[in-house]
């Protein structure tokens, strides 16, 4: 989050969340698990006590923007939310787990839910989202106070790791399209083109066929899923066509040329609602 507080050495890292209940993360680069500084519990004691100081110094740029009252709570125990305006209550409700929180509590844990961690953004005055015959909120259930949260310490890979999935070749296929294209109207093709990944990652591509020669083989496109290992398969469509006179596209690499001459064709035979800033 906006709010946490990051600290690096050579082969570690560590993370101090901005929810006070939140426990400290420690990243050790697999590379120096065996001879990493954060191996040494003293060491790393301190490491964390230097960020916690350093998180002091952030909460305070953060809390100078709140209203005094979200952090201090009346006689009745009542605070002001520091986002929504002039909410104040003594009792508030997390939208993530539905727990019950006194003002107190969720001042002291900087609004965040002292139950699930939910951020301020989801702690409301009421919990308008439960219906008449839904279970109502129970009070939270949080750790104690004074009780020490020990960091998380975990062997990391920062190397970047592919997991390639539908999106990412979706997108990939579709650039393809695009290089294969050799004019206005195969451009338009690639673009209205459509592609399913299954599960296994296989592809099914349908043009339109108005704007793709049935004839015509995405080279570039099978490439691509050569190389990543995947099999497509090659369907047309048949649906109503974007514009009239689609083969204009063929004669032409130039989109804005096209337009024209596209607007032309449709001026001289046909009927243009003239919305165009240049006629």
């Amino acid at each position: 989050m906006l709010g946490d507080v990051c600290m690096e050495g050579d082969g570690w890292r560590i993370v101090l969340p901005e929810n006070p209940l939140s426990a400290p993360r420690v990243e050790i680069d697999i590379k120096y698990a065996q001879n990493s500084p954060m191996n040494d519990r003293a060491l790393l004691a301190e490491a964390v006590e230097t960020a916690k100081a350093l998180m002091k110094s952030v909460k305070a740029r953060r809390f100078a923007d709140w209203p005094r009252r979200a952090m201090k709570p009346d006689a009745e125990g009542k605070v002001r939310h520091p986002f929504l305006e002039m909410e104040e209550a003594s009792l508030w409700y997390c939208l993530h787990c539905n727990a019950e929180i006194s003002g107190p509590q969720i001042a002291g844990n900087h609004w965040h839910c002292p139950g699930c961690g939910a951020s301020p953004i989801n702690i409301f005055p009421e919990a308008f989202w439960l219906g008449p015959n839904e279970q109502k909120s129970a009070p939270v259930q949080a750790r104690g106070e004074g009780q020490d949260i020990e960091p998380i310490v975990s062997i990391v890979d920062p190397r970047p790791k592919l997991d390639l999935n539908k999106d990412q070749v979706t997108h990939l296929i579709r650039s393809a399209l695009f290089e294969d294209a050799t004019n206005a109207s195969e451009r338009m093709g690639a673009s209205l083109a459509e592609i399913w990944v299954d599960d296994d990652l296989d592809v099914v591509v349908s043009f339109e066929d108005h704007y793709w020669p049935e004839e015509k083989e995405p080279t570039a496109a099978i490439e691509v899923a050569a190389v990543l290992g995947i099999e497509m398969e090659l369907e047309v469509m048949w649906s109503d066509t974007l514009f009239a006179w689609p083969g204009l596209g063929t004669v032409t690499q130039s989109t804005a040329e096209y337009t024209r001459m596209m607007l032309d064709a449709y001026r001289s035979n046909g009927i243009v609602e003239e919305r165009y800033g240049n006629q």
